[in-house]
């Protein structure tokens, strides 16, 4: 299949035309337009590396209410592009769109905020068209994309959706590949963020900013990373620090932390419940904040609104 390098973004709201330029993309205006003739007509075109399409398309010509919605015609352009990415953007509150109609898109986006969004759109980009380069063998092969440390490629067989396992080859795989990273990201497990990753070696984020370097080889850098929101692989951050500094008996991660070079007494993670030392987990500040602190187990119980899931951490949060 021909795949072009070109963005569409088709909305039928002219004053986006600037933030359209703003990532390469050819706005196509349909204010007024037929937007099932526009359709068509993209649709005899090369498969484009990426669109962007707007959720409500109220403003086009025509009275059908299956053209009025950007998810009918995202399910229309993943019929024909099933490898491309499809990202809808919004000014209505994500959370009132029902699941299904968001799972029309790769990505639903807030238009107000999109800027925080270029870059993730931009590893969407990448990771599609290197996945539909791949020639994948097996699951195993569908892992390496993700370039996960030796020891973890076993357990991340385990853990992927029986979907990809099943259809590794199937023209659709990038967009499930894409859910599943997301959900790698998203649950700490295999992955870690900032918080997980400087409570695991007992400091705070600015005494883990101080250390990064020392576990930049822990770095997620497969596909769909993105640098402004980084991943560490929790496996790797452990091997690391237990490599620069053994622990003696009874020495936890969280202890040895405290040992690299330029941490000092302020840079040490606290409990925020208890304000004591060594919290090993990281926790909601209760079930309707999305807010989450580093806490003792012991100060924290399970999150109702989240199962257990094997291979990833509990969702936990503060008691009282």
């Amino acid at each position: 299949m021909s795949i072009s390098r070109k963005i569409f973004w088709i909305d039928d709201d002219g004053r986006r035309k600037r933030t359209a330029d703003d990532i390469g993309a050819d706005f196509v205006n349909v204010n007024e337009e037929d937007l099932g003739e526009t359709v068509d007509e993209l649709l005899k075109r090369p498969q484009p590396s990426l669109i962007v399409l707007d959720h409500i398309l109220d403003k086009t010509a025509g009275t059908n209410p299956f053209f009025k919605k950007g998810s009918t015609i995202a399910e229309a352009l993943k019929e024909k592009w099933s490898a491309c990415p499809v990202v809808g953007i919004t000014n209505a509150d994500i959370d009132t769109i029902d699941l299904r109609t968001q799972r029309a898109y790769d990505e639903l986006f807030a238009f107000p905020h999109f800027r925080e969004y270029i870059e993730t759109i931009g590893a969407m980009r990448r990771g599609f068209a290197t996945i539909a380069r791949f020639k994948a063998r097996g699951p195993k092969d569908l892992l390496s994309l993700l370039k996960p440390p030796d020891d973890e490629i076993d357990r991340l067989l385990s853990a992927l959706p029986e979907d990809l396992k099943n259809s590794f080859r199937d023209p659709s795989v990038a967009s499930n590949l894409y859910t599943w990273v997301e959900k790698l990201v998203d649950r700490p497990g295999f992955l870690y963020d900032l918080l997980w990753a400087a409570t695991l070696i007992g400091l705070n984020e600015k005494g883990f900013e101080k250390v990064a370097a020392y576990f930049d080889k822990a770095l997620y850098r497969g596909v769909f990373s993105v640098s402004d929101n980084p991943r560490w692989w929790s496996s790797r951050l452990t091997e690391i620090l237990y490599k620069r500094s053994p622990p003696e008996s009874g020495q936890m991660s969280w202890h040895l932390g405290r040992k690299l070079p330029g941490i000092r007494a302020e840079h040490y993670s606290r409990c925020y419940k208890c304000k004591e030392e060594y919290p090993e987990t990281v926790a909601y500040l209760d079930a309707d904040i999305e807010e989450q602190r580093p806490m003792h187990l012991r100060c924290t119980i399970l999150h109702p609104r989240y199962k257990r899931e094997l291979y990833f951490e509990d969702i936990r949060m503060m008691v009282g």
